[in-house]
Order: structure tokens, then sequence, then C-alpha cells
């Protein structure tokens, strides 16, 4: 077992020469194993032990159990207590996904501030099945079809070279005293009900298990190869955001696969309503409390979403240029001078009939004005649908006010009360100095 260890540790360059490594080790058999096996290969390590506070007096049992077996096989040992089930509570996760979220952020906290390179956790091959079958019943994505990763940024999980069965012949033959979870033994959670279960599978139905987990690495691996040449050939970065066009993505029947690993790391989204906008209509969106995916006619567009100031901005007479929230060059200019350039985004307005300060603010639900050449007013909702606005645009329009008066669309429309006319002496202009998506 020890040969058969190392060998894998060789093959998939897990450890280096210098390399400290930090333990896992619970005081179950799988961890307990390991940190004997890793003393016999002479590796610098120390052990790290996890106290969640679920089992009462087991849970203190494991703590001591293990900071003595740090003690036997003369290696420093860390320990941790937490709160698990105020954990849970307070950010609304089951108690499982507490206790992993709690250990791997006091592992990796642990392991730079002590200087070790990698932490070693005891997961083996009957787990990264469990892991499988899990998934599966889940439908989860091709990605999520691996099993457990044998190396995962700083952690590595050497005993997937073994199976359940094999650590427990180790103990047998070598009278290796461990801690057992009772909580092990309950039907409660999923995971322990398909452990029981895949006991009584035969070898060669946990076999087809593990090449399962082989063909979807194969697949996965693939499919990674496709959303690269997609993102490098096709994907167009924005100022404000990623458009995923259309053209090569709905070629592929694994278009929602790919669009999920492109968008995964932006999450958590309801992916079924995310995948639903491939036939939706133009507009609709998708978002959770950072990003939001719009469906436009061209494809995808991912943004962040905007945080705009909600109170209002003053504008002075003497400003020259404003960089937030927006950023706007202003000027004025005698009528004699200026030359008004064909530019639909300039805003040339009579300087006469403002009043300062101006105010700039988000444009909001109810604003009307008259857009330049018209008689009529005309809501600036409207406005927006003639005008073809994205579902960024809309969120990222501004107006500028005199009085309670509207003055201009900033960068697309004037109020036909404050055109240029032929009394009009001096000449106020605003200049958006902005990027925009979609015109």
């Amino acid at each position: 077992m020890l040969d058969k260890l190392k060998s894998f540790i060789d093959e998939y360059q897990l450890v280096e020469p210098n390399d400290r490594l930090l333990l896992a080790v619970s005081g179950g058999k799988d961890s307990v194993v390991m940190a004997h096996l890793f003393h016999q290969l002479d590796y610098a390590f120390a052990i790290a032990h996890c106290n969640f506070k679920l089992r009462a007096e087991d849970s203190d049992g494991d703590e001591k159990f293990v900071e003595e077996l740090a003690h036997k096989l003369n290696v420093p040992y860390y320990s941790q207590s937490f709160d698990t089930k105020t954990y849970a509570i307070e950010n609304k996760l089951s108690i499982q996904m507490a206790a992993r979220d709690l250990r791997y952020e006091w592992f990796d906290n642990l392991r730079k501030k002590e200087g070790y390179k990698k932490i070693v956790t005891a997961h083996h091959q009957d787990d990264a099945i469990e892991t499988l079958l899990i998934k599966k019943s889940r439908k989860s994505s091709i990605g999520a079809l691996q099993g457990i990763p044998v190396k995962n940024a700083n952690i590595i999980r050497p005993f997937l070279t073994f199976s359940v069965k094999q650590i427990q012949n180790y103990i047998l033959e070598n009278s290796i005293e461990f801690r057992e979870d009772k909580s092990n033994s309950s039907t409660q959670y999923q995971r322990n009900s398909i452990r029981k279960s895949l006991q009584y599978e035969s070898q060669d139905k946990r076999a087809k298990y593990l090449d399962e987990i082989e063909k979807n690495k194969n697949i996965y691996s693939k499919l990674l190869e496709k959303c690269e040449r997609y993102k490098t050939t096709f994907c167009e970065d924005k100022d404000n955001g990623i458009l995923l066009p259309f053209e090569y993505l709905l070629e592929h029947d694994e278009k929602e696969e790919i669009l999920y690993e492109l968008l995964k790391h932006y999450g958590p989204f309801s992916w079924r309503d995310v995948f639903s906008l491939f036939d939706s209509e133009v507009g609709r969106y998708v978002a959770n409390s950072e990003f939001r995916i719009v469906r436009e006619r061209q494809g995808l567009f991912l943004s962040k979403i905007s945080e705009n100031l909600k109170e209002q901005l003053l504008i002075n007479i003497n400003d020259t240029v404003l960089t937030y929230p927006i950023s706007i060059k202003l000027s004025i200019h005698d009528i004699k001078d200026f030359k008004l350039i064909k530019n639909s985004r300039l805003a040339a307005l009579d300087y006469s009939k403002l009043h300062f300060p101006l105010i700039l603010r988000p444009w909001q639900k109810g604003d009307v004005f008259t857009p330049m050449g018209m008689k009529g007013k005309k809501k600036i909702s409207d406005f927006m649908i003639d005008e073809k606005f994205s579902t960024y645009l809309k969120e990222n329009t501004w107006v500028i006010c005199s009085l309670d008066t509207i003055v201009c669309i900033v960068g697309y429309r004037i109020n036909d009360e404050f055109k240029l006319v032929p009394e009009t002496e001096k000449v106020y202009l605003v200049e958006p100095l902005m990027n925009e998506h979609g015109k």
C-alpha cells in the first residue's frame, strides 16, 4: 500500500521535494491511515483537526485522539473549534455544507499563515463514486460528474488511488486505532445512504463507476477546449460586460454546458432560467445579486448590475468635467463662435433657458419630455423602446434637469423646449465621454 501511494503521488506530481504539507485528520480510519503512511514516507507534514461541536463529548474525544496521534508521530498539531450550527443558520446552509466551508477556509488560512505548501485530504475511490452518484441524482453538469479531482489549487487527494476496502484491510493488518463517527451510520444524509448501498455492490459494478468517472473526465476536457475556442474567437469583451454571440454557440448540442462553464464563476444563477434565454424574447434577463444575463438580438450579454447613485448630483455653472457617476464634458459658447457638429450624442442647449444648478440623476419611471422635433410629450420609457435600448442601457441612462424639467437624456436626445433658436445668444454644450453598448 505504501508503494502504491508513493507511485500515485509521483505520477500526478502531487508533492515536490521541499513541500511542507498540512494533513486534514478527523480521527476516522481514512485520515488516520493517511497520517501513518505519510509518516513512513518521511514527508514533512503537520496535522490539522476541526472540532465542529456537533457530537458533544464524541467531538471532543476525536480532538483529543488526533492530538495524541500527532504527538506519537512527532509532528506539529493544529486544531480549531467551530459553532457549526450557528454558522449554518446564519448562512442558510446545511450542516454538511457549513462544515465544509468552515474547514476549508480554516485550512487555507492556516496553510498561508504557517507556510505549508499543500493541504492533503483522505478522499478515496469510494468517496469519488459517492460524489458521482449524488451529482447524477441531481442531474448536474458534466463538469460535476468527474468524481473528486486528484488536485485542486492547493488541495491534493493522494488516497484516490485506494478503495475503502484496501484502507480497512490495512487497518486490520496493522492494528491501527481510529475514531468511529457515529453520524456516518445515519441515513439522514444522502451520502450516507449511498455509502451503505455501495457496500453491497460487486467489484465489477464499482469498476464501472470508476470507468464512468474517467470517461466523464475526457468528455469534460473536450468541452473545455470548445469553451476556450468560443471564448477566444467569438466572445466580445465590452467596457461594461461580455457579449456571448449566438454564432458558433447555437451550432453545438452542448450549448448549455458551454454556457454554464463560461458563466459559472459569475453565479449562482437559476441555470434553467438562463438556458431558457436561448428561446426567449429580446430584453428578457436573468440576474443574481451581482450580475445580469440579458437576451439581446445578437446573443447573450453579461454585465455587472449597476449601482447608480440614488441621490441627485448638482451641476454648477462653473463645472467643466464630471467623471462620476458618468463622464461628461460641459462648456459654454457664444453663438457667434459656435458651430454645431452633427453628433446625436451632443446636447446643444439654449443657455438662457437653464436654471443653475442643474440636476443630474438616473431616469425614473414616469419621466416625460418633448423629444426635439416633436410637439407632444413622451415617456422616456417609451422613447427607450422606440430606440431599442438594451437592458444595460436602460439601467445606465441619465437625465439632466433644470428645476423640475428634463433638459436632455444624456447622450441621446434633448428636450425641444431647450433647443437652439434664432434668438439664442449662448450655447450650453453637454458632451458625453462614456462608452456604451448596443448603440
